[in-house]
């Protein structure tokens, strides 16, 4: 976990989750099998499909991809179904609105009916990193894969291209996974590459995304190792050409008060709402309802307890930061698990909730998964409890944040079942069940878990795997003294990422601060995103 401290004493406030500096490293569960898979059918005409290559022991990095694919798909509110590519169905191309290909199994073979279907349909398809060779000049089909599409399938190139260029932004490509699919142009009036790979110390550029005719191919799979301005965004941005589902140009803002409890000091809290009233900035607090200290780690060993229903000053604070334009947004229970580390002091806002995790002397994981006692009523009685802290302080929850942004499938359905809307960053895993294959309706009993990502999105999800309206968090926030070799990230770093988010046509810049920092932070950043171009906006159950 990423949390900063001020120099003159250790802060209880964590920053953000490490899934925004790990985002999508998958983080493997000893011992666990590939999960079984929803089987393609024929499908309905507004269905997309997502196929990926399921064999072999990173099988699962396909299927997991194609999750994160499907909630994006959630924008556009298009049903999806999710299957291995080796149990395709013949015919089910033609009656789809769109197909994803994730090849990330190296020479995977491919079902001839799939090559045969990708071949001749004129429904959009997009290819993702391996195997288009399969399809290419020396296979079955000879040369027609590049008559009808203008460009052609070189090889696999691990020569390092450290920026995807794209609306004129810079985005970055993790190195640690330089390999991309390199094609070539044949002819520029079929084919045309919206995003190129750079190297940044020469002017050497090979198409990143390209589009020929129907028929999208992106170098790698954009969903391993993103980050705020990550060539993921370029990808987001790009989904709704290969879609043909226009959106108009909007630009919206949300800045949110971070792990607020009722031992948060009033004084600082209405500072800050009172400067972005001035600017006239809706805002969200995130409320933890009740501060939780077990251990004593703050309080010289004695062991702390205070809910917001016994603090009444905290209630009064937040009613003054509601009439100064601010809507709450529950951030769990107690933002802290049982009387233990979780994995720093136990102590509200520094430790995970829904997630049991340790971690080593380097802040590197060592155990990442659902607490012991996960189970449905435990998640119920935990949410109920948060909620009943506001029973007859006439404040109301506007939306649900998942403490640390990580909690087990089944947590999230729950959460879903509770809040209409959520804003936050959410963790996926390769469990296929618990959820529908078209739009993410919950069925059935939830599986076990067996590898983690995390994924922020650019753009409001009407609906994601577990169900849930998920809001945009996706520039992060300001951390002056990072853990665990993360960097320092100061408002010129999230206004950078905002700018870069520009490129995406309905795009969001999404942030948060915890109001312990000076308030000359929130100046910077809100006046920042806001000459950006971006507007400032409350939440709504009906956004967009």
């Amino acid at each position: 976990m990423r949390f900063q401290k001020p120099p003159a004493r250790r802060s209880r406030h964590h920053s953000f989750n490490p899934l925004t500096v790990f985002l999508t490293l998958l983080l493997p569960a000893a011992g666990q099998s590939e999960p079984a898979a929803l089987r393609a059918k024929p499908a309905p005409a507004e269905t997309a499909l997502i196929f990926y290559d399921s064999s072999g022991p990173y099988g699962w990095i396909g299927g997991l991809h194609a999750k994160m694919l499907a909630n994006l798909l959630g924008h556009f509110q298009l049903d999806y179904t999710i299957s291995p590519v080796e149990s395709y169905t013949p015919g089910s191309i033609g009656l789809a609105r769109a197909t994803f290909y994730f090849g990330t199994v190296f020479d995977n073979p491919l079902p001839a009916s799939f090559l045969q279907e990708v071949m001749s349909t004129d429904k959009p398809v997009c290819w993702f990193r391996y195997n288009l060779w399969q399809v290419g000049r020396d296979s079955e089909f000879g040369s027609a894969f590049e008559t009808r599409t203008g460009f052609r399938f070189e090889f696999m190139d691990s020569s390092g291209y450290e920026s995807v260029t794209y609306e004129g932004e810079a985005f970055d490509k993790n190195q640690i996974d330089a390999e991309l699919g390199r094609t070539t142009i044949l002819d520029p009036h079929l084919a045309a590459a919206p995003a190129m790979a750079c190297r940044q110390t020469t002017s050497s550029c090979i198409p990143y995304i390209i589009q020929g005719g129907n028929f999208w191919y992106v170098a790698d799979s954009p969903f391993a190792y993103l980050g705020e301005e990550d060539r993921y965004v370029v990808f987001a941005d790009l989904l709704h050409d290969i879609l043909k589902v226009s959106h108009p140009q909007s630009h919206r803002a949300i800045i949110r008060l971070e792990d607020v409890d009722p031992t948060s000091p009033s004084e600082q809290l209405r500072l800050a709402a009172d400067y972005l009233h001035s600017e006239g900035v809706p805002f969200l607090i995130s409320v933890v309802p009740v501060y939780a200290d077990p251990l004593g780690f703050f309080n010289q060993g004695v062991s702390k307890t205070v809910p917001m229903s016994r603090a009444p000053e905290f209630v009064e604070t937040l009613k003054y930061l509601v009439a100064q334009g601010g809507q709450i947004v529950l951030e769990g229970y107690t933002h802290q698990y049982d009387s233990i580390a979780n994995p720093y002091s136990g102590v509200t806002g520094e430790d995970y909730e829904f997630f049991r995790v340790t971690v080593d002397a380097q802040n590197n994981f060592v155990e990442y998964g659902p607490v012991p006692d996960d189970s449905k009523h435990w998640v119920q009685s935990r949410v109920r409890e948060a909620l009943r802290q506001f029973k007859h302080t006439g404040l109301s929850v506007t939306a649900w944040q998942t403490p640390q942004y990580a909690a087990s499938a089944l947590d999230y359905s729950v959460f879903a079942d509770f809040f209409p809307l959520t804003i936050q960053r959410v963790l996926y895993s390769d469990d296929a069940a618990g959820v529908a294959p078209g739009n993410g309706k919950k069925t059935g009993p939830l599986g076990t878990q067996t590898h983690f990502a995390g994924q922020f999105f650019p753009y409001v999800i009407q609906r994601d795997a577990y169900g849930q309206k998920v809001v945009p968090e996706n520039i992060g926030n300001i951390i002056l003294f990072p853990l665990g070799g993360s960097p320092q990230r100061l408002p010129s770093d999230l206004i950078r990422a905002a700018k870069k988010n520009l490129a995406v046509r309905d795009g969001w810049a999404s942030a948060f601060i915890h109001p312990f920092l000076d308030l000359s932070y929130l100046r910077e950043l809100v006046q920042g995103v806001k000459a950006s171009g971006y507007v400032y906006v409350p939440l709504a159950a009906d956004v967009q």
